[in-house]
């Protein structure tokens, strides 16, 4: 048997290793780095150039591997190699530059695809389970521990729209954060959701969805975060009520920012800001890309740093996205 001095050798040595995996587990910084990025149909060329060969006249199903070839629109981008490695220049100033420690990623062809782009530093996972091309994921810095929670299929409310990816960042820990990354119906960018318009149907459907997630969040008392593309104008959204129905909404920010339950208040990363295009030329005057956190993140963290990482470096020419990064920097 050890003697006694080898024991208690042994139970220091396990205090130390107990003592380093909590440090391990905690964020080692005083400050959360987030950002949501829709990356445009980013696939591998070799699997971009199969479903291309028999694309579909319509927008594919949830469970349909397929891309559209839908008259009058443009087809999904097909991008060289030196397309993906612009792309991998924001990725990797996401890492080293604006510190994020989570990419909530849409329109992104699950890890794979996400490679391609996020090359070093990052691990790729909690991407829904989706035949369709464009899902939803992330890119988690390497060293950040977290747990993926499996997808919010309510999301997809008729078997063609996207569900939600959740995770929790820094698990079991006084720090941690779970996290939401969304991608909601297209087509209704303003205006009440009652109007008669298939899409404002579709996404007045969805508001309620993220509202009881974000409700239970609120009720367990666990911060959070709700990121991704909104497809609408969260700025003008948010200056009506959402009305008596929580079922049937009229505006999605009142109805996620009510304080019902106490607690369901949201701050929003472009709130006040002014819109800055990804490029030069850029048609867009108005974010859909947000970043929304609770009222439990705001309190830990009182500096925030809104920042658009644009693509004014990348050479012309180059097949990008659509979209650039949101990235919100919160700090003690």
């Amino acid at each position: 048997m050890p003697g006694r001095c080898a024991v208690a050798a042994l139970l220091a040595l396990s205090a130390l290793s107990a003592a380093c995996t909590r440090a391990e587990q905690a964020p080692s910084t005083g400050q959360l780095g987030l950002a949501t990025w829709n990356l445009e149909w980013l696939m591998t060329p070799a699997e971009h150039h199969r479903l291309a060969s028999r694309c579909t006249a319509r927008q594919p199903g949830s469970d349909e591997r397929a891309l559209p070839c839908t008259p009058g629109r443009p087809p999904p981008p097909r991008r060289s190699q030196a397309d993906l490695d612009a792309l991998s220049i924001t990725a990797q100033a996401l890492h080293n530059e604006h510190q994020v420690d989570v990419v909530a990623l849409q329109e992104t062809d699950g890890p794979e695809a996400a490679a391609q782009v996020f090359r070093q530093g990052w691990r790729l996972d909690c991407f829904v389970d989706r035949a369709h091309p464009q899902k939803v994921g992330f890119a988690i810095r390497d060293g950040v521990p977290y747990r993926c929670n499996g997808d919010l299929g309510a999301l997809d409310i008729d078997g063609h729209a996207r569900a939600g990816a959740d995770l929790t960042l820094w698990p079991g820990t006084a720090q941690a954060v779970r996290v939401l990354n969304v991608h909601l119906k297209s087509g209704c960018f303003t205006g009440r959701l009652d109007r008669t318009l298939g899409p404002c149907a579709a996404l007045r459907k969805q508001v309620p969805v993220v509202e009881s997630w974000i409700d239970d969040r609120v009720r367990e008392g666990v911060a959070f975060a709700v990121l991704g593309d909104f497809n609408r104008h969260l700025a003008t959204d948010a200056r009506f009520p959402a009305g008596p129905d929580e079922n049937a909404p009229l505006n999605a920010m009142q109805a996620w920012s009510d304080n019902e339950p106490r607690g369901a208040i949201l701050w929003r990363a472009t709130d006040g800001q002014s819109y800055v295009p990804c490029h030069p030329g850029e048609r867009h005057r108005h974010y859909i890309d947000d970043i929304l956190i609770d009222q439990r993140l705001a309190q830990r963290y009182g500096q925030r740093r809104f920042t658009r990482a644009t693509f004014d470096d990348q050479p012309p020419g180059r097949v990008l996205s659509d979209h650039c990064p949101v990235v919100w920097a919160l700090r003690h």
